[in-house]
């Protein structure tokens, strides 16, 4: 079998665990996938990933739990451990600390620091609150009432002809 073939073998177990990751694997499951035995499955995967399909696995699930904690404000941090399948919440910890360096609660609190999300979602809020929805008579449709405020950076110019593409 040439490299080809167990790229794309290992690409469509990726894809398994990548639209899965919430849920339990075995490395027989994972195997099969591939179409491999669980043996042969663990030495191409590891030579092709430079890790082992629960290393990857876990690094997915981390990466995923720390971009939920920093866009998802309302979400605890035993809640996101919980959704990106992790079974016990000092099992998350632990692999979070030995991964980021610090604990989910430490690096939530540096990440937002750092971050200028709060700033863009209290925007959006403030946006949400200037927003309004209304039902059109005339049309017989829901249309949007905003104040002129949210329109003031709209700037219609003439540009002479160009070709673009």
């Amino acid at each position: 079998m040439e490299v080809a073939e167990y790229t794309a073998r290992v690409n469509k177990t990726l894809d398994y665990i990548e639209s899965n990751l919430d849920q339990q694997f075995s490395l027989d499951e994972l195997a099969a996938v591939a179409n491999f035995s669980k043996y042969h499955f663990h030495r191409i995967f590891m030579g092709v990933m430079n890790e082992t399909p629960f290393q990857f696995i876990t690094r997915l699930r981390l990466q995923r739990a720390a971009t939920l904690l920093v866009m998802n404000h309302n979400l605890r941090v035993g809640e996101v451990a919980f959704q990106c399948g992790f079974t016990d919440i000092s099992i998350f910890s632990r692999n979070f600390k030995q991964h980021f360096g610090q604990s989910p609660t430490a690096w939530l609190y540096q990440m937002r620091q750092k971050s200028n999300l709060s700033q863009s979602n209290s925007n959006l809020e403030k946006v949400k609150e200037e927003l309004s929805v209304y039902f059109c008579s005339y049309t017989k449709s829901l249309k949007w009432n905003t104040n002129m405020d949210l329109n003031k950076s709209i700037e219609i110019k003439e540009l002479p002809n160009m070709t673009v593409a």
